[in-house]
């Protein structure tokens, strides 16, 4: 009977050991996929980033030190054969889509045929204060998928686009690609215009928030419909799920601590405002604020983090974060393979939150393996 697949995410951020450690451990537990973020900066603020706060922050230096994600999953293909390798995610504001394109055509042939393209629209933080322009989002995420699927089906033609972000003008790409073949795109998707996206141009969905299971089956079911109305098969493609969680003895333990843990109430600010609104109250950063896709963490002052820290509920977070020991996630993940979900990938902050030690990668490693004997419908 086929399973649920399930890949790990790491964070990618130095030391270098930890990264290598990180894939270690999860191919060692049965990961199926390895996968890394790209980003010029993290998520969590400055502030909270201390030792006295969180130990993690004895081991890391910064939630900002990323190392660039093509070279890691490059050397993760001569390491890690067989197993899918992909970004979650990257975007087209700091890469050409011809850069995308190079790029992961390259990594298929390092990792014969096991490279993905995770892609999304971006968020501000690693855009607007580099000095790139944080406008038409989708829109350039659209033209950058129409861009790099006219290269990748070339075979070295030239190409010509004219687009309102991109003109191209006898571009070449003759890179041939794997076993004549191009790599897999997933589109990290939420909103009626992404899906929609997805739909026409991806080969898989790769979505980082957390809904119910209803909502999800909604949303596919957007992508699929959209999919087939521009002619494609949709049979092949596959419905993934990003899910942060924070591991521990239990829900109720896990709870506890992170209603005391700093690091905890600066990610809850990763919540849009319509999420704190529906718990009945005012998102710290404004009432209209997009939480992941707007926040920029050094803007972020301490005033904003106190008055996260005191209006943060477990409900609160566990809107956004799968919480509690291997057994508890693993059950509260069960309903999203009903609902179509075939590909779950972990990514866990719990240690960022709770300090926990060597016993986290022992409940890492039992996830996995407990997601894994989920038996698909």
């Amino acid at each position: 009977m086929p399973r649920l697949n399930v890949g790990y995410q790491d964070g990618g951020v130095y030391p270098l050991w930890l990264a290598n450690m990180g894939f270690r451990v999860a191919r060692l537990f049965g990961a199926e996929s390895l996968w890394l973020p790209d980003h010029y900066m993290g998520f969590i603020s400055p502030l909270v980033w201390k030792p006295e706060y969180s130990s993690a922050a004895k081991i890391v230096h910064s939630p900002d030190g990323f190392f660039d994600p093509m070279q890691l999953l490059a050397v993760a293909s001569t390491r890690y054969r067989g197993i899918d390798l992909g970004t979650a995610v990257t975007e087209a504001f700091r890469k050409h889509p011809m850069t995308l394109a190079q790029s992961f055509v390259t990594l298929d042939h390092l990792s014969r045929g096991h490279a993905i393209l995770g892609i999304g629209n971006g968020e501000r933080e690693n855009v607007e204060p580099y000095g790139l322009p944080w406008e038409k989002q989708v829109a350039r995420l659209e033209e950058a998928l129409a861009i790099i699927r006219k290269l990748w089906h070339s075979k070295g033609n030239p190409v010509d686009y004219d687009g309102k972000i991109w003109k191209l003008k006898d571009a070449v790409f003759n890179l041939p690609l794997y076993k004549d073949t191009p790599p897999r795109i997933w589109v990290a998707a939420h909103a009626p215009r992404m899906l929609a996206l997805t739909g026409r141009f991806a080969d898989g969905w790769l979505p980082t928030m957390k809904v119910e299971p209803s909502e999800y089956a909604r949303r596919l079911a957007v992508i699929k419909s959209a999919g087939e109305e521009h002619g494609r098969d949709m049979s092949s493609f596959v419905p993934s799920l990003l899910v942060i969680v924070a591991l521990g003895e239990n829900r109720d333990k896990v709870s506890e601590l992170s209603m005391k843990s700093r690091v905890a109430a600066a990610m809850s600010l990763l919540a849009p405002s319509e999420v704190w609104k529906s718990f009945g109250k005012t998102h710290p950063l404004g009432e209209n604020h997009r939480g992941w896709l707007d926040i920029v963490p050094p803007r972020v002052t301490e005033e904003q983090i106190q008055a996260a820290a005191g209006a943060l509920t477990p409900e609160l977070l566990s809107s956004q974060i799968y919480m509690g020991s291997p057994e508890q996630i693993r059950d509260e993940l069960a309903p999203m393979v009903s609902a179509g979900c075939r590909n779950v990938i972990i990514s866990n902050v719990g240690g960022a939150i709770t300090g926990a030690g060597a016993s986290d990668l022992w409940r890492l490693g039992s996830l996995i393996r407990k997601l894994r004997r989920i038996p698909l419908n």
